[in-house]
């Protein structure tokens, strides 16, 4: 969860009106405006809209040539910002709204994410077979927990990323090397950089990252 005792809002500045559009949804701005921000401002923000990851400009162009003519969605999408700015299906279990965890968000005093108006109501495992895509993205996803790994951490309604392997070609994740250093899939072959246009909420100290790994489903010719 995050905390907010580590920063003091009155002295940090609100980036709100530079980072939302005019109905309040995340702007997909340059790498330029994140690189005048700072963590702690980042961080606020982030927390007081319910927001982890921030798509830049170059994110979405990045992606948008790696997909190429593929098929491809977004799992988890949240506030589906990203997935617009690609073309591609946003879907999402919509969890923060169940009341279970609602409550529990609440308790916590943390602001739950906005879901988008492009947001499919499914699972990601849902998702791989309605969609049947090449392309999986997942940014900020979290896994789904298993008892067997207790210490990992995770959430039982999570994303079963090795399910999502089985069903795609590609899935390609975005996120923090600390927050998601627990995932099953990392004992996997896999390729990741930490390109200098990612941007997100944490304040840890340790870069977000950008890893592919390669699916079991073969490409459509």
């Amino acid at each position: 969860m995050f905390e907010t005792h580590t920063l003091h809002p009155d002295q940090i500045r609100d980036i709100t009106p530079e980072a939302l559009d005019e109905n309040g949804r995340l702007r997909v701005l340059p790498t330029a405006f994140w690189q005048t921000t700072t963590p702690q401002e980042r961080a606020l923000f982030g927390h007081r809209h319910g927001l982890y990851s921030f798509p830049t400009v170059e994110l979405v162009e990045y992606l948008r040539e790696n997909i190429g003519d593929r098929p491809a969605i977004e799992i988890g999408a949240g506030h589906g910002v990203l997935a617009e700015a690609l073309g591609i299906p946003a879907t999402d279990n919509r969890m923060q709204e169940m009341p279970r965890y609602r409550g529990i968000y609440e308790a916590a005093r943390q602001p739950t994410v906005p879901y988008g108006p492009n947001i499919v109501n499914c699972s990601a495992q849902e998702a791989v077979r309605r969609y049947q895509p090449a392309v999986v993205i997942g940014c900020w996803v979290t896994h789904r927990y298993d008892p067997r790994r207790h210490a990992a951490g995770g959430n039982e309604i999570g994303v079963d990323e090795a399910d999502i392997l089985r069903n795609c070609a590609e899935y390609v994740v975005i996120g923090n090397e600390r927050v998601h250093q627990h995932k099953e899939i990392w004992n996997r072959r896999h390729a990741i950089g930490y390109p200098e246009f990612l941007y997100s909420r944490a304040q840890n100290g340790t870069p977000d990252f950008l890893a592919v790994w390669s699916g079991h489903k073969k490409p459509r010719r």
